[in-house]
């Protein structure tokens, strides 16, 4: 009986062209052949090789692929085609999620100016930058999920399967307005007119001409959070506009906090420094004696 996957799933797109990462690199072995050790050199190998805009694999890639090929196997087992599977002995390798980049305001004017002929993915880099939506939720983004009069997004079929509303501000209510109604997409992509689908070679190549150097599209949503959290925002509102699941992915961004709380105690003592330097300037004018008590009766 052979194994087939269902387009129920959420990932089902993805998966599906993980098995034919996994088909191409098993070719001539059959399930029983799989070893623990073959399962490792594809580990190895996956995570040693670029992707094809010639970036380094990211850990979390791998280990997503390893899922599905486990997930395979694992049905290989329940219809007993195979005796055990051999990704269970195979540990994922370690992922730090912490990433901290975020768009600079220089970089952000710097970026916009090199999107100054590419309208419409200077829209969709201000739609990012100014709500925090994910990629795929701007994607598909429709113009009847955007209400005017609420100045509301009303974002869909998110990562969490939750439904949220983010408002507007005045940069995103312009900017849809602008935007010609061509498609049921408030982002068409220019090629097909319909939904959009990948924007990494545009993106990277407006990155390079504004000299930006390590941004990928995600970190606007970085960005998003940063300045809000910079803004003083309490955390959980960030959490409901972000459409985050749990309020401890939302507290990465203290960082933001920390640092502006640090600029503030900063100039708190530069202040007090400032005003005891000003209280000896005026001591010597008026001729009183600022030296310790202990030197003035040695003297």
């Amino acid at each position: 009986m052979p194994l087939q996957l269902t387009n129920k799933k959420r990932s089902y797109d993805r998966d599906k062209q993980i098995a034919g990462v996994l088909c191409e690199f098993f070719a001539g072995k059959t399930l029983k052949e799989i070893k623990k050790s073959d399962v490792e050199k594809f580990k190895k190998e996956r995570s040693e090789s670029n992707t094809r805009y010639e970036r380094e694999r990211r850990p979390a890639t791998v280990n997503r692929e390893l899922a599905v090929l486990s997930a395979i196997l694992t049905l290989a087992v329940d219809d007993e085609l195979i005796p055990s599977n051999p990704c269970r002995r195979v540990r994922p390798l370690r992922v730090d999620n912490q990433r901290s980049r975020y768009l600079t305001h220089d970089e952000e004017k710097r970026l916009m100016a090199a999107l100054d002929r590419q309208e419409w993915l200077r829209s969709v880099v201000t739609m990012a930058v100014h709500t925090g939506m994910r990629r795929g939720e701007i994607f598909k983004l429709k113009w009847f999920d955007v209400d005017f009069s609420r100045g509301i997004i009303h974002v869909r079929d998110t990562k969490t399967a939750k439904d949220r509303d983010v408002p507007m501000s005045g940069a995103v209510r312009e900017m849809p307005e602008r935007q010609p109604k061509t498609s049921g997409h408030v982002f068409p992509s220019p090629k097909t007119g319909g939904q959009l689908v990948d924007i990494k070679r545009p993106f990277g190549l407006a990155c390079a001409a504004a000299q930006i150097k390590d941004l990928r599209f995600h970190d606007l949503r970085h960005t998003a959070a940063t300045r809000m959290a910079d803004a003083g925002i309490n955390v959980v509102v960030i959490a409901e506009i972000l459409g985050h699941g749990d309020i401890r992915t939302t507290k990465r961004y203290s960082h933001a906090m920390d640092e502006a709380k640090r600029e503030a105690v900063e100039k708190l003592a530069k202040s007090g420094a400032a005003r005891q330097t000003g209280v000896k300037n005026e001591e010597r004018q008026a001729g009183t004696p600022t030296a310790p008590v202990e030197k003035l009766q040695k003297r």
